[in-house]
């Protein structure tokens, strides 16, 4: 009994660190964003597939409305748009400011679910949102002397929003859905979206590098079988708070990463302005995690 509560544990921290190898594989690859993402997609969808048949997954398709498959359709194409933005950002800014900037998807989802959801924004709430607007600033500042970084931290900022939305989005379908049917079909939507978004911009398919592959292969695998799929496994096991918090640990483990294998070191201020992010980030996370656990009490 004591080993099946560590497991999720040990699977949230392998995952974390899974995807903090994200932004690594992709700097180090040259090929165009849109062919990253859709090989990305492709292998996964490749390696989720002999699973997805032998559990006979695909038959859960039959069971549920329309509208929801429709949703994880949706989804997955907002997930292409956070991941074509985030990739490009790559591009632009590092690998520290780009990584700090999409994790304030926790400080939109909040917004957004003010706005749309109707949720009532605490003074909790509003402090962790501050909190992380100061730190973006001082990113934002730290960046405003070249326009090429600033204009990376734009398009991470975009990722985050394109990702909350995801996120909203995917949340109740995963309430209706078991884990392999929802991410096969995510995956897959997603990897259409990129394909025909290479298809339209011209980029070929097949004239690439045999290292490249590799690369996107290992994007592939680690963070996003390893990384994405564990963690989704990982949320029906753990405490939201828990989850929340976790999420802390991938920008660090990315800038650890980008450190020790790039030679990337973050200035000072860009450590101070990530700081206060993340500070703020945990503030919005933690007060929405507890209000979410009190309504269910109730």
């Amino acid at each position: 009994m004591t080993q099946t509560r560590r497991n999720p544990y040990i699977f949230i921290a392998i995952s974390i660190i899974n995807l903090s190898f994200a932004a690594i594989f992709v700097r180090l690859s040259n090929a165009p964003f849109l062919i990253i993402g859709f090989y990305r997609l492709f292998f996964a969808v490749l390696i989720l597939s002999p699973v997805f048949m032998y559990t006979k997954s695909w038959r859960k398709y039959y069971t549920i409305p329309k509208k929801t498959l429709l949703s994880i359709i949706a989804a997955g194409v907002l997930l292409a748009i956070h991941f074509s933005l985030w990739f490009v950002s790559l591009d632009y800014t590092s690998i520290a400011s780009s990584m700090i900037l999409v994790d304030t998807n926790v400080i939109f989802i909040a917004i957004l679910a003010y706005i749309l959801l109707k949720e009532r924004l605490t003074h909790g709430r509003i402090l962790g949102i501050m909190t992380a607007f100061i730190g973006v600033s001082i990113i934002a500042v730290t960046d405003w002397s070249n326009y090429t970084p600033i204009f990376g931290d734009i398009l991470a900022l975009i990722s985050a929003i394109a990702f909350s939305f995801y996120l909203l989005l995917g949340r109740t379908v995963r309430q209706k859905l078991d884990l392999l049917p929802y991410v096969f079909l995510l995956y897959s939507s997603c990897a259409i979206t990129f394909f025909f978004a290479a298809l339209i911009w011209g980029y070929p398919f097949f004239s690439y590098d045999p290292n490249e592959y590799l690369i996107i292969l290992g994007l592939a695998l680690i963070p996003t079988i390893f990384g994405h799929t564990l963690y989704n496994w990982a949320l029906k096991y753990l405490e939201a708070t828990i989850v929340g918090v976790s999420l802390l640990a991938e920008p660090i483990c990315s800038i650890l990463l980008g450190i020790w294998i790039l030679g990337e070191i973050p200035s000072y201020l860009v450590i101070v302005g990530g700081a206060l992010v993340l500070s703020g980030i945990y503030i919005t996370a933690r007060i929405k995690s507890k209000n979410e656990k009190v309504g269910k009490i109730e």
